[in-house]
């Protein structure tokens, strides 16, 4: 049900072009970056992540996105002692994180002289990922896990007439041990 709410979320941010607000701001953009993911300090992985994004900035300060991505497979091993002396299992993970759709709130600090803008924000992450895990090069389980948690951006951006440049940093909070942290570069056309 909460996937609903996002995909209207994010509708409604695509329709927001024929809204005329007086000073606001429509934009669409495509984001790369790396996410860094840790689970239970075993498993491991830096991987490239993609996002298609769409905003509108209702006021100076305020500004709301909403994201969809994907990222490539997350894989790693661990080794650990087996049941008899001098042996050793090989614990195998692999993920990858089918979707990730974000709607965030984005306050904005604009330096207009310089044509920069510190953002800060907040946002909700629904993330749907397929793990599976192996032991000795056999499969051992496997299983779709969904996260819905909060999401905690900062950025910089670099603003001309109808184009900008962003860097950003998110940090995903999921439930557990699992740590995800997202840094991106961003390109937006402005309409």
């Amino acid at each position: 049900m909460k996937n609903i709410y996002i995909a209207l979320g994010l509708l409604v941010l695509a329709a927001t072009p024929a809204v005329h607000a007086q000073d606001g701001t429509a934009y669409y953009g495509l984001s790369i970056g790396e996410l860094d993911y840790n689970d239970s300090d075993v498993f491991s992985d830096s991987v490239s992540t993609w996002h298609l994004m769409v905003g509108y900035q209702f006021l100076e300060h305020l500004s709301v996105e909403g994201a969809y991505g994907q990222s490539s497979s997350i894989r790693d091993t661990a080794i650990f002692p087996g049941i008899f002396p001098g042996q050793q299992d090989e614990l195998s993970y692999s993920t990858e994180l089918d979707h990730i759709l974000t709607i965030r709130l984005l306050g904005v600090l604009p330096f207009e002289d310089a044509g920069i803008s510190l953002m800060a924000g907040v946002g909700y992450a629904d993330i749907d990922q397929q793990i599976d895990v192996g032991l000795n090069g056999a499969p051992l389980a496997s299983g779709d896990v969904s996260a819905n948690n909060p999401a905690y951006y900062a950025a910089v951006q670099y603003d001309w007439e109808r184009v900008a440049v962003r860097l950003g940093y998110e940090k995903y909070d999921f439930d557990g041990d699992v740590d995800a942290e997202e840094t991106t570069l961003s390109f937006f056309y402005k309409l």
